[in-house]
């Protein structure tokens, strides 16, 4: 028996794939059908997987790329010494056009990855 997932609106989660993760903000849980509709604001890439020292991470701005619904049980909770970093980071980013076909990319690879989370 799998454990119910619950997250809140504006908790900061990520999805992980490889080397990549999205991060996103919660806009809203859907308890019925355990599924988080998220706002993306990056997608982050680091060759080492050291989540912890966000000078080695590749950043694309996402915040004004389209929302996503996807299964809550592919997103985990981020942490603050993750977050932090990643939001210093991005403001100090110029302004710039939404990676999308970034973003399409992954959630692909997403899906091929978690077929079963998508049933």
């Amino acid at each position: 028996m799998t454990v119910p997932i619950e997250f809140r609106a504006a908790q900061i989660v990520f999805l992980a794939h490889e080397r990549s993760r999205l991060y996103a903000e919660v806009v809203q849980f859907v308890e019925s059908r355990q599924l988080c509709w998220v706002r993306p604001i990056a997608l982050v890439t680091d060759p080492e997987q050291i989540w912890t020292d966000s000078t080695r991470w590749t950043i694309q701005d996402l915040r004004d790329g389209s929302d996503l619904m996807c299964p809550a049980v592919l997103f985990h909770e981020a942490l603050d010494i993750e977050v932090l970093p990643l939001l210093d980071r991005l403001y100090q980013l110029e302004a710039s056009k939404p990676q999308t076909s970034e973003l399409h990319q992954f959630i692909q690879q997403i899906w091929q990855a978690y077929p079963e989370a998508f049933k």
